[in-house]
């Protein structure tokens, strides 16, 4: 049931562009990407409960920055195909970057680029001329990581959530002698927990900005609709 209800927030994003032009194989791409995530019912909470929180905490770690990574990509995607090539090049630089040991500040800049290229992409939606001269091959591009960035964020943030509540646990039991040991061990993995519910509301607006681009471009899915999740 969880899941159905992760899967309704991303159900409308991928129904709605119109036809003129297709991402080839779109459905099959999506499928590989849900069918990796996709996991028997009950088994993500007894895989989570079996794993301590210092155990499980690189995997959230990596997690987030594969999809704040995806994000970016679906981001330089649209301004390189608005002709903003300054800020295409800085996305990518960023989408590099996360994708190497990218500590706290790494993450803050990342997520703050993000923010910028969000406003950028709003403005040049208000710009009647720009979507005139729009890439639909390179905005084609972004559906991908973009659709990618969603599907994975409804199933990542319930279990950041639980990881903190776990982490924060054993930082209790640790007693007052090893709190603080423990508090730096799980450093970067609070951090996210702190980060990353706020970004992921980021994340969404910047779907639904792709939609905008995708609808004023007469960019459609091809295969979306008849991905079923």
């Amino acid at each position: 049931m969880q899941i159905l209800l992760r899967l309704a927030i991303i159900l409308p994003l991928i129904f709605s562009a119109p036809a003129l032009m297709a991402l080839p194989d779109f459905g099959n791409k999506m499928k590989s990407v849900t069918s990796a995530q996709a996991a028997p019912e009950g088994a993500e909470s007894d895989a989570t409960e079996e794993l301590s929180a210092a155990d499980a905490q690189e995997a959230i770690i990596v997690e987030f920055r594969e999809i704040v990574r995806d994000v970016t990509v679906a981001q330089e995607a649209i301004v390189k195909a608005l002709g903003l090539k300054d800020d295409a090049d800085a996305a990518e630089a960023d989408a590099n970057a996360i994708s190497g040991d990218c500590n706290n500040k790494c993450i803050d800049e990342a997520i703050a680029r993000s923010e910028e290229l969000n406003n950028t992409i709003q403005t040049a939606l208000s710009d009647s001329e720009a979507m005139k001269n729009v890439s639909k091959e390179e905005a084609a591009k972004a559906a991908l990581p973009w659709l990618k960035a969603g599907y994975r964020t409804a199933m990542y943030v319930p279990k950041l959530t639980k990881w903190g509540k776990s982490a924060t646990g054993e930082i209790k039991d640790a007693g007052m002698m090893g709190a603080a040991k423990m508090k730096k061990k799980f450093s970067q993995g609070l951090y996210i927990v702190r980060k990353g519910p706020p970004a992921a509301a980021k994340w969404l607006q910047t779907i639904r900005l792709a939609q905008e681009v995708f609808k004023k471009s007469n960019i459609s899915i091809e295969g979306a609709d008849e991905f079923d999740f």
